[in-house]
């Protein structure tokens, strides 16, 4: 009986410690499990906890807020006293605002920034790795951690986007070549609820 429970603490031991081991994906792999995660989604909400860490500040600054996303185009984050503010993105125009009575600021994007082409290009099979972009891609714990590096040139030096098992984002981060470095992560995520463009405006 003894060396059998002995047996069973160690079979239960291995399983445990695999199953904390990583796994190194592919880079094409790292790219189809972020296909796959916007491959069923239509829409989400979340609530969010965003830290921003300045290059040129020691402080960390933590702000609170919600989300929403629907496709192929819509995105709105509005965040919390202190730091309340409002970001809305429709495909390529901008618009936010600071604090509950700031002005509003109104950026158009060209073209190939638009949120509908970044969505449309996530959307399709993954095939190869885009020219000058480098992915890292691991799983452990039940959470797949995909690292973009993307070509060089651009604002953006890093993002990391951690998936949980049922491809749902659970973090990103997001590091700039300044040394600015924001992470962002989602509670009590809801998909695919039938959001409207109506839920896309900015009072």
């Amino acid at each position: 009986m003894k060396s059998l429970l002995q047996l069973w603490l160690i079979v239960i031991f291995v399983m445990t410690s695999q199953s904390a081991q990583a796994r190194s994906l592919t880079p094409l792999e790292g790219l189809e499990a972020l296909r796959r995660s916007f491959a069923g989604l239509q829409d989400f909400t979340a609530e969010l906890t965003q830290e921003k860490q300045l290059s040129i500040m020691k402080k960390k600054l933590v702000m609170q807020g919600t989300i929403k996303f629907k496709k192929p185009d819509r995105f709105m984050m509005v965040l919390d006293p202190p730091y309340s503010g409002t970001v809305l993105l429709k495909d390529t125009v901008l618009e936010q605002r600071l604090g509950t009575n700031g002005e509003r600021q109104r950026i158009v994007l060209p073209p190939e920034q638009g949120l509908g082409r970044w969505i449309g290009a996530v959307a399709k099979p993954v095939t190869s790795v885009p020219e000058g972009m480098e992915v890292q891609a691991e799983q452990v714990s039940g959470l797949t951690n995909v690292l973009i590096r993307p070509a060089k040139g651009g604002q953006l030096k890093e993002l990391t986007i951690v998936l949980q098992q049922d491809g749902t984002v659970r973090r990103l981060e997001l590091l700039e070549r300044a040394g600015d470095r924001t992470v962002m992560t989602f509670r009590k995520t809801r998909k695919n609820v039938g959001l409207s463009d109506a839920d896309f405006r900015m009072e």
